[in-house]
Order: C-alpha cells, then sequence, then structure tokens
C-alpha cells in the first residue's frame, strides 16, 4: 500500500489533483481509498469524490493531527486489510501540518510499502498568502517531498518563477511541479512518481 498524503491551503486545488489521480489510477486496476478530513458537519469533498466512484471516507469534526488521530490510524488499518488498497490518498484540513500527519503514520503501525507527500500551492495566491501566514506556510512546505504549484494557468511565467524560487527556498529538497490540476498539466508525473513507490 502506498500513502500519499496532499495537504494544501483551502482553495489551492487538493480535491481536483486528488480525483484526478485516483480516476488515473483506477483505470489502471489499482484500488484507491481516499480518507478526507472536513472540518464541520458536512463533508462537501467527500460526496464529490463518492460520485465519481472512488472510495472516500471521512473524518469530520477536527483536524486529523489533533483530535481524530485514533480515527486515522483506524481507518489506515481498515482500508490495508479490507479494502486492500493498493494506493491510499490523505486530504487534510487545510490548517493541518504535513509534519504532524507524517508521524501519525509512521507511528500507527499500519504496513504500508512508502509514502508520498505534497504540498498543493495556488500559484496566484501564494506570495499573499505567504506575507499573511509566513510560520504556516512555510511548515506546510518544509516536510513534503514535492511541491505541486497548481493553477499555473491563471499567471505569467514571471510569477512562476517567483514562486517557484520562494517554494525552493523554503524546501531545496522538495521538487516543485508547475501544474494546473484543473486541465490535467503535469498530472502525470504525480501519477508516476506514486507508481514508481509500488514494490514490484
Amino acid at each position: 500500500m502506498i500513502i500519499c498524503l496532499i495537504s494544501g491551503f483551502l482553495g489551492s486545488g487538493k480535491t481536483t489533483l486528488m480525483i484526478d489521480l485516483g480516476k488515473r489510477l483506477g483505470k489502471r486496476g489499482k484500488r484507491v481509498a481516499i480518507i478526507v478530513n472536513e472540518v464541520g458537519e458536512v463533508g462537501v469533498d467527500g460526496a464529490l469524490i463518492d460520485s465519481y466512484g472512488l472510495n472516500s471516507v471521512e473524518l469530520t469534526e477536527g483536524c486529523i493531527c489533533c483530535s481524530l488521530s485514533g480515527s486515522l490510524t483506524n481507518t489506515l488499518r481498515t482500508v490495508s486489510k479490507d479494502f486492500k488498497a493498493d494506493f491510499v490518498f490523505i486530504e487534510p484540513t487545510g490548517i493541518a501540518l504535513p509534519s504532524k500527519i507524517n508521524n501519525l503514520i509512521r507511528t500507527s503501525m499500519v504496513e504500508y510499502e512508502d509514502k508520498l507527500a505534497i504540498c498543493v500551492v495556488d500559484a496566484y495566491r501564494a506570495e499573499k498568502i505567504y506575507r499573511e501566514a509566513e510560520l504556516f506556510f512555510r511548515r506546510q512546505i518544509e516536510d513534503v517531498d514535492v511541491v505541486a504549484l497548481n493553477k499555473c494557468d491563471l499567471v505569467d511565467d514571471a510569477k512562476i518563477a517567483d514562486v517557484s524560487d520562494l517554494l525552493h527556498g523554503l524546501n531545496p529538497k522538495a521538487q516543485v511541479l508547475v501544474t494546473s490540476a484543473k486541465r490535467g498539466d503535469k498530472i502525470d508525473d504525480v501519477e508516476n512518481m506514486l507508481l514508481a513507490r509500488v514494490v514490484a
């Protein structure tokens, strides 16, 4: 089982990316489960994901890395043992930190082959969010393997270069992919990263 954490601020395109990846992997015959964490009583994302024929489990009323850590662990066990998922996507709330969720996964005692942490960043709003919430933005970027610089169809090349430089400065080890989840640009690169993690 490969675990893929897809984090990022609200409206960055996490759900669009995740659904696209889930459908692509499903077409390859892979079993895909999606765990979404919605704060509030109604989880819109879960219904949307289910409408695409993907399996989703919602954890509501809290943040994965805080009060629902037990639920996340139990859910991971269920999708591993009962659903026998090949790939599990975890989409936390926009306020969850990847480092905390990575720690939960490591300590969950759930067997998995590999893990990929992706942060989706809205290219149009990235610099504004960085100015307004620098520490939180920094912590979103620091602990991921890949940054999907999304919505690049809405900005010019100069803006893409500026935001890419900012992201590389915050996490020089992360691969920055210039994407448009809405148009499907570079999503095949992310899919290939996930498939490369499968033990033959």
